[in-house]
Formats: C-alpha cells, sequence, structure tokens
C-alpha cells in the first residue's frame, strides 16, 4: 500500500517513460490501489483516454502521447505500425487513427486499428523506448494502403534518411511473400531496382529510380575500371556512349580527402575519352528536368516529347 504522496510519484515515473500515459493494469500491479485510481479520475488527476488507459495531469494530443496511449490500449504485445509507424519514422504524415499490430485478433476501437500479425524478431525496431515496425515492413504494411507513386516517394524519404536499404526490402519482402501487399511491393521493388542491382547506398537508389521513371536506355551498374595503374568503379555507366554517372552524397567539408581524390578520378576520366557526372540529392529533388536534358545530351538521345 502505497501513501497518497508515493502514489504520485510511482505513476509519475511511469507516465515519464510513456509520453505521460499509465495503464490501470500495471498501477495496480504496481501496487495502486482501485480506490485511489478512482479518487485520481474523479479529480481530473488521471484522465482516461481508452479502457484502462489515463493520461496523466493533462491531456496532450502530440503523436507520441498518442502512440503510447493506443500501445498501452491493445496491451504488451502491440507494436506500432503502417501510417502510425511512418509518422515516428518521420517518413510520413501524423496519421487520424493509430495503426498497431499485435499478434492477438483484437477488434479495432475509436482512434486505434488493430492488425492481427506474428511478425518477426527483426522486423521490429525501438525508437525513443517506442516499439514499432522496422523502416522496411512499414514500407511493405503501407504497399496495402498507397498508391505507387506515394509509396515510392515515401521509400525514397526512407533512403535520404538511412533508414534502409535495398537489401533491406528484399529480406523483408522474403519474410512476406504469402501476405496480403506482396504483389505492391514487388512493383515497388521492381520501380526501385527493376534488374536486382547491387546498390550500395540511398542516394544510388534514388538515382536508379529517377534514371527508371525517365526511360533512359538500359545501363550497367558499379562497374570496374582500369586507368593506368588505378582502379574506378563506376556506379552507373553507358559504355558506347562513354558516360559514367556517379552518385555524390558526400559533404566536401566532412570528408577533403575523399572530396580531393573524386575530383582526380573525373579529371583522369575525362582525359581517357569518358564523360563523369555526378548527381546529387539537388539534382534529383530540384534540378530533375535539367539533369534529364543534360544526360540524354551526353548520351546522344532525342529529347521526349
Amino acid at each position: 500500500m502505497h501513501g497518497l504522496l508515493g502514489s504520485d510519484r510511482l505513476i509519475a515515473e511511469l507516465a515519464r517513460r510513456r509520453s505521460g500515459r499509465v495503464a490501470r493494469s500495471e498501477l495496480l500491479a504496481a501496487g495502486v490501489s482501485a480506490k485511489a485510481i478512482g479518487h485520481r479520475l474523479a479529480c481530473g488527476r488521471l484522465i482516461r483516454e481508452h479502457d484502462g488507459v489515463y493520461a496523466v495531469g493533462y491531456a496532450t494530443r502530440d503523436l507520441l502521447a498518442r502512440c503510447w496511449s493506443a500501445l498501452l490500449a491493445v496491451g504488451d504485445d502491440a507494436v506500432l505500425s503502417h501510417l502510425a509507424a511512418a509518422a515516428a519514422l518521420g517518413i510520413g504524415p501524423d496519421p487520424v487513427v493509430i495503426d498497431v499490430t499485435c499478434s492477438r485478433r483484437l477488434r479495432s476501437q475509436p482512434g486505434i486499428r488493430v492488425h492481427h500479425h506474428a511478425l518477426h524478431p527483426r522486423d521490429v525496431h525501438r525508437l525513443h523506448n517506442l516499439p514499432l515496425t522496422s523502416p522496411s515492413q512499414t514500407l511493405f504494411d503501407l504497399s496495402k494502403l498507397l498508391s505507387l507513386r506515394a509509396l515510392t516517394k515515401t521509400a525514397n524519404e526512407a533512403f535520404v534518411q538511412q533508414l534502409c536499404t535495398i537489401g533491406d526490402l528484399r529480406e523483408t519482402q522474403g519474410r512476406n511473400r504469402r501476405r496480403k501487399g506482396a504483389a505492391s511491393f514487388e512493383r515497388l521493388l521492381a520501380t526501385l531496382d527493376p534488374d536486382g542491382r547491387l546498390i550500395r547506398s540511398p542516394l544510388e537508389a534514388r538515382l536508379n529510380a529517377f534514371l527508371r521513371a525517365r526511360r533512359f536506355p538500359p545501363w550497367e551498374q558499379n562497374v570496374r575500371l582500369r586507368i593506368d595503374a588505378d582502379v574506378i568503379e563506376a556506379d552507373v555507366l553507358w559504355p558506347a556512349q562513354r558516360v559514367i554517372v556517379e552518385a555524390d552524397g558526400r559533404d566536401p567539408h566532412l570528408a577533403p580527402l575523399t572530396f580531393a581524390g573524386d575530383r582526380r578520378r573525373d579529371r583522369r576520366l575525362t582525359v581517357e575519352g569518358w564523360h563523369p557526372v555526378r548527381v546529387t540529392s539537388v539534382d534529383l529533388d530540384h534540378r530533375a528536368d535539367e539533369l534529364d536534358a543534360d544526360l540524354r545530351s551526353l548520351l546522344g538521345l532525342p529529347t521526349p516529347d
């Protein structure tokens, strides 16, 4: 039995870990009596949000608080998923309803959409102590909800933030082959990496998606070239036209030696008759049409109507 002050301290400590939310079951297990809980509900020190889930002191409606409230309402095996996980990861907007996945078959309730699936341990991550589906599993789940265009945009954002790789997506695909959404997820992978190429960085994945979307002719990937004593590995290569495109995500101020080495490599390639082109995220985000026109000019391609 806790005293009044001791119970308040215990409740505050539990709530601190969950963005101001506590569950009735954990309060009872910690020794806070039903009478003490009822008293705090009556005087507004606990505010009911779902059955057996309370906000402590005041009810904020920020994303993290709503997520914790939903997780506590569903139970210990609950994991944030779908649109809610995307929002928590920073690759999607705040959802109206919080998606939660658990291994039990439960009904959804106001403000919470419950999904039934026994997740593989590799598909569950933690972010600031919040259990949620991994970035690649989140993208798979979104393949059931979003259009291909919206899903591709969300995947690109995950690559930009270096949350996952093409390899992660392929592993997740293998664990979800028989689930609803597998066909849509396969179309996403075909858009991002249509030929199963080895892709070494998020920016390289975005470069491939750009070339595919703009219908450039087939290219070679990660090809090793020998220039005198140097061996150069090109990200994208059109050997007949002697055009090389590099996904350049390095900051020259953070890596001055790498920056200088890249410029030396570009100079050596130019001397040998190649056309090296460096592409940054700014090019893909804000100068895509200009990049398209420049590459077509170097490759001798007609400008699309």
